[in-house]
């Protein structure tokens, strides 16, 4: 509770105080986080725009505010039944918080106009910082097995009867959310809602298979306008000049900036296209009952869940940029097409390892039709 009130305390300022100073002859730009999300609004880009103002203002100030309801429920042993699907809520939104990544879209906008212009961090940006840090403390500290034990201590859930058939798991079912056991009796339709955090039960997620290929399909259609399209446009002296992410990734290199380069090669490029081959590999070995490698595939999968939300990185760098970058004729940075499509590759590939059931690749494995 200590950490998610430091949080909330330096929340306002890291959002809304000013993060850099720009200074190009003579002439100063300054922007913030609030400021680079409405400029991406008024820049028509009403996609992008809500996505970063839910990843990076809305949804940690969402985590912040349920992990300090929800501990000072539990320090006063006040349990309304609203506190536990708080905290439910909590758990499933915690990797579409996104402000450790900003973060990093900041230090890579220094290092990518520190050589055209003069930068300068001004007190938002450390109000940022310490919030980034308070908020990887507060999860860090979060023991979710205690949490829910305490918001739920009288019911751990229902036992299975004696006459049941205990050579039948199929019986049991463990729930998404807080991810206990429960016994699910013969012939109950699920689904049924989770006695403690009240999350819908199924043993197996409702078309899985077919809701990932689906949105993977999406991704790769959506993968070609994204590399091939400009994604950034960089006005000086009114002459406009289009860059692609290559075009980015090249800049940095031929600057000597080889860690950058590598960063944003591997969040940009390397990792939407491992998460789309990687989850296409584990889809054809559900269909074609392959047996061997299951717990490779397996981490694999855990591995795609990680590293998928760092592929917003370039979304931010550009959403900071056009906030920063507006300097009338002199220079001005706007979004260019392939914006839209990189944030949807970003948004498909994130939601089809959500809507993936990782179970499904036991099950094909040993013949089980639990779909």
């Amino acid at each position: 509770m200590a950490l998610s009130l430091t949080g909330l305390l330096l929340y306002l300022p890291a959002i809304c105080l000013p993060l850099l100073t720009m200074g190009i002859l003579g002439s100063q730009s300054e922007a913030s986080i609030i400021g680079s999300t409405l400029q991406l609004i008024r820049q028509q880009q009403l996609l992008v725009g809500t996505v970063v103002l839910c990843t990076a203002i809305l949804f940690p100030l969402y985590l912040l505010t349920s992990l300090s309801l929800v501990s000072l429920g539990l320090l006063t042993r006040r349990r309304p039944p609203w506190l536990a699907t708080l905290f439910r809520h909590y758990n499933q939104l915690g990797e579409w918080a996104m402000s450790d990544i900003y973060l990093v879209a900041v230090f890579i906008t220094v290092i990518k106009m520190n050589h055209s212009a003069t930068i300068d961090f001004n007190l938002g940006f450390y109000c940022f910082s310490g919030l980034v840090l308070v908020i990887i403390a507060a999860r860090s500290a979060v023991d979710r097995t205690l949490f829910w034990a305490l918001l739920d201590p009288a019911r751990p859930g229902p036992e299975e009867p004696e006459s049941a058939n205990r050579e039948q798991p199929r019986k049991h079912t463990v729930c998404h959310s807080c991810h206990q056991t429960l016994w699910l009796p013969q012939g109950q339709p699920p689904p049924l809602k989770c006695p403690r955090c009240r999350a819908l039960l199924h043993r197996r997620k409702k078309n899985s298979l077919s809701r990932t290929w689906a949105l993977l399909v999406t991704a790769m259609l959506l993968s070609l306008p994204a590399n091939l399209l400009p994604i950034m446009e960089v006005a000086s002296f009114g002459v406009p000049e289009r860059s692609t992410i290559m075009d980015g990734i090249v800049y940095f290199f031929q600057d000597g900036s080889y860690g950058i380069g590598i960063i944003i090669l591997t969040a940009s490029i390397l990792v939407p296209l491992f998460k789309i081959i990687g989850m296409i590999i584990i889809l054809l070995s559900i269909h074609c009952r392959w047996q061997r490698g299951l717990r490779h595939k397996a981490a694999m999968f855990r591995f795609i869940e990680f590293i998928g939300r760092w592929s917003m990185l370039d979304i931010f760098v550009i959403a900071l940029l056009c906030g920063l970058v507006q300097f009338g004729f002199l220079s001005t940075i706007k979004t260019a097409p392939a914006t839209l499509y990189f944030t949807g590759v970003v948004l498909s590939t994130m939601l089809a390892a959500i809507t993936f059931d990782p179970r499904l690749l036991w099950d094909a494995s040993s013949n089980i039709n639990q779909r």
